[in-house]
C-alpha cells in the first residue's frame, strides 16, 4: 500500500470513529435520565393554551413518567431499586384503579413528555343564575398519534357495547366523545365544586369526555394531546381557548411574569390564580397568583416559587449566612425558624393575609388561641421589639409534646417589653424568681400547684412549683423557653454544638441560595408524631401523597427577596 493511500485510509478511519463516538455520546447524553437534573424536555406546558386565564389551578409534569422512574433508579442503591420500581407501579395502578385501563397496555405506548391537569370554572348546565361549577381537564401529550387514536377508539367501542349513553360530536373540527349523563341523575350536578382537601376518586365520573387535538399552531412544532374531562363543556372551552389566544392562560400577564422569575431547570410546575378578597375593596397589597417550578436535585426535589402581588416593590435578601441566633437551638430540634426583623415580617404577613378572608380567619384563630393561653398580645408584646436576628426552635420532651425555644437579638425596646411580660405574669398571679444555670442568671415565671401523694396509711399533699416560662439574657440575645430543661438545652447548644453545626441541617440548606431572608427547617421523621397530633387533617394529606411523605427526610424553605412585586422563595425537599 502506498504511503498516501495509507494516510487517506487512516484519516477516513479516524473520522469514522469520531463520528460514531460523537453520535454515541449524543445518544447517551440525550437519553440518560441524568439530563433531568437540568430540567425536562420543555420549560413550560404547551397545554396552557387549552386553559383559560381565570382557571383556578394548573399543574404540569414536564417529563415522561418512565424517565422519572429511570432517574430514581440511578440514585437508588441496589437494595432499593426493586422497592422503587414497585412504588412507581403502585402509583400507576392506583391512578387508573376502577377505570378499566392498564398503564402498560393502554397509556405507555403513546404518552409523551407532558401531563397537565387544570381546574376550570365552567357553566355546567347553561344556567348562569346558579353560578359556576368546577371542571377538570387532563391533557396528556402524545408521541404517537396513531397509537393514541387507537386507544381512544378502542375505549369508546367498549363503552358503547356496555351502555347506550355514549355520544359523539364534531365541535370546530374536533371530535368529542363523551358519556351522556342519565336523565334520572339530572338533579345532581355531574360536576362537583372543587374541594382542595378531598382525596381524588379513582373511578371515572358519570360524565366523562375525551378528544384528540393538536397543540398551539403558533410554533412550528405543534404537539398533539389527548384531552380527558369530566364534561364535554370543558373540552369545548379548551377548543375555544386555542382559537382565541387572548383567552388562554399562556397569554396571561401574571402567568408570564411569574415564570420569567423561575429560572432553574424544572420537571414540573403549578400555577394558581388566588381568590381575591370580596370584603376589602382597596387592600394595601393583594395576592394575585402563585407559580411553583419543581426541579430534581441529587438529594431530592428543589422548588422555586413566585408570588405575584399588586405592588411594584423590590427588596433584596438581607442575609448571606445563617443567623447567629441559631446557636441556641439544639441540634436535636426537629423544627427551626430563623431570620431577622420579625416586626417587619409580621407587618408584611398581616397585610398579605388580610386580602383573603379565610386565610385571615385561620391566622387570627391560631394566634388568638396562643394569646389567650399566654395572656399576651403577640404583635405588641413580642413582635414589635424584635428588629434584629431571631431563631425559634422546638425541643421534643418525654411526654410526646414539645418545648419551645425563642432567641432574639436585643433592641432598644427589649427591656421595656420584658418589663411588660413581668407585669402580665404578676397579673396572672405567677411568681417571678431568679437562679443560676450554667453560670447564667435565669428568671422564671412560676406557679405553685399541689399534688396528692397516696401512702398506705395516710394521704399527703405536696406543693410543687411549675415553670410557666423561663428567660435569660446571654450576650446580645434574649432567650425565652417554656421549661427549665429547654433553657438548659439552649445554653448547652451554644457550648457543645447547635443545630447550625448539625450535618443534616447543613445538607438541608446546601442547595438553597446563599443570599436569603432566613430559613424554615423541618426534620420530618423526628417531628411527624408531633404534627399529626396537633393537626388531624395532616393524616388525610399524607394519605393523598403517601410516596412523598414516606421518603421525606426534611423540608427547608427560604425567601429570596422581591422583584417588582414578585416575592420569590426556594423550597428543598430532601428525600431518602
Amino acid at each position: 500500500m502506498k504511503l498516501r493511500s495509507f494516510f487517506s485510509f487512516l484519516i477516513a478511519g479516524v473520522l469514522a470513529l469520531l463520528g460514531l463516538s460523537a453520535g454515541g455520546f449524543y445518544w447517551l447524553t440525550t437519553h440518560t435520565p441524568l439530563n433531568l437534573l437540568a430540567g425536562g424536555p420543555t420549560t413550560t406546558p404547551a397545554a396552557a393554551v387549552f386553559v383559560s386565564k381565570q382557571a383556578p389551578l394548573l399543574a404540569s409534569m414536564l417529563v415522561n413518567p418512565d424517565r422519572l422512574e429511570a432517574l430514581r433508579q440511578v440514585f437508588a442503591t441496589p437494595e432499593e431499586r426493586s422497592r422503587s420500581h414497585a412504588e412507581f407501579e403502585q402509583i400507576k395502578k392506583s391512578l387508573l384503579a376502577n377505570t378499566g385501563l392498564d398503564y402498560s397496555r393502554d397509556i405507555e405506548p403513546w404518552i409523551g413528555d407532558e401531563i397537565t391537569l387544570a381546574v376550570i370554572d365552567i357553566d355546567s348546565d347553561g344556567d348562569s343564575n346558579n353560578g359556576k361549577q368546577s371542571g377538570f381537564l387532563l391533557a396528556v401529550s402524545s408521541k404517537n398519534v396513531d397509537r393514541s387514536q387507537q386507544f381512544l377508539d378502542s375505549y369508546w367501542r367498549k363503552q358503547s357495547r356496555a351502555a347506550k349513553t355514549v355520544q359523539s360530536e364534531i365541535y370546530k373540527a374536533v371530535q368529542i366523545n363523551y358519556k351522556q349523563v342519565p336523565i334520572a341523575q339530572k338533579k345532581t350536578s355531574p360536576i362537583s365544586p372543587f374541594n382542595p382537601f378531598s382525596l381524588p376518586k379513582t373511578t371515572l365520573p358519570p360524565s366523562f369526555a375525551t378528544a384528540a387535538i393538536g397543540g398551539s399552531s403558533d410554533s412550528g412544532n405543534s404537539p398533539n394531546f389527548v384531552l380527558f374531562a369530566n364534561s364535554p363543556n370543558v373540552i369545548r372551552d379548551a377548543v375555544n381557548n386555542v382559537e382565541a389566544a387572548n383567552l388562554n392562560l399562556n397569554n396571561s400577564p401574571n402567568y408570564q411574569k411569574a415564570f420569567q422569575q423561575l429560572t432553574q431547570g424544572r420537571i414540573a410546575l403549578a400555577f394558581v390564580n388566588l381568590p381575591q378578597s370580596q370584603t376589602e375593596l382597596n387592600p394595601q397589597v393583594s395576592l394575585n397568583s402563585l407559580a411553583v417550578a419543581v426541579g430534581v436535585n441529587r438529594r431530592g426535589l428543589l422548588a422555586q416559587t413566585a408570588l405575584v402581588t399588586s405592588r411594584e416593590n423590590t427588596a433584596y435578601p438581607t442575609l448571606s449566612e445563617p443567623v447567629k441566633a441559631l446557636q441556641y437551638i439544639p441540634s436535636a430540634s426537629p423544627l427551626a425558624v430563623a431570620s431577622s426583623d420579625l416586626r417587619n415580617f409580621w407587618a408584611d404577613l398581616s397585610s398579605a393575609v388580610s386580602t383573603n378572608a379565610e386565610v385571615s380567619k385561620l391566622v387570627d384563630r391560631t394566634f388568638g388561641d396562643i394569646q389567650q393561653v399566654w395572656g399576651v398580645n403577640l404583635q405588641q408584646d413580642i413582635f414589635n421589639w424584635v428588629q434584629g436576628e431571631y431563631a425559634l426552635g422546638v425541643l421534643p420532651n418525654s411526654s410526646n409534646s414539645a418545648d419551645w425555644i425563642f432567641a432574639a437579638e436585643k433592641s432598644a425596646d427589649s427591656q421595656k417589653a420584658i418589663d411588660k411580660l413581668d407585669e402580665i405574669a404578676r397579673s396572672k398571679e405567677y411568681s417571678i424568681g431568679s437562679f443560676t444555670l450554667r453560670n447564667q442568671k435565669i428568671t422564671a415565671w412560676t406557679q405553685l400547684t399541689t399534688s396528692q401523694n397516696l401512702g398506705k396509711n395516710n394521704r399527703k399533699s405536696a406543693i410543687e412549683t411549675e415553670a410557666k416560662g423561663v428567660r435569660a439574657t446571654v450576650g446580645k440575645y434574649e432567650i425565652f423557653t417554656t421549661s427549665v430543661e429547654a433553657m438548659d438545652a439552649a445554653l448547652e447548644a451554644a457550648e457543645t454544638g447547635s443545630l447550625v453545626a448539625n450535618q443534616d441541617f447543613q445538607t438541608s440548606i446546601e442547595p438553597l441560595p446563599p443570599s436569603n431572608d432566613g430559613y424554615f427547617y423541618l426534620d420530618w421523621p423526628s417531628s411527624r408524631a408531633i404534627w399529626e397530633k396537633q393537626i388531624p387533617l395532616l393524616r388525610l394529606i399524607e394519605l393523598s401523597a403517601r410516596p412523598l411523605f414516606d421518603h421525606l427526610r426534611s423540608l427547608t424553605v427560604t425567601s429570596t427577596g422581591e422583584i417588582t412585586g414578585i416575592r420569590k422563595a426556594t423550597i428543598f425537599m430532601r428525600l431518602n
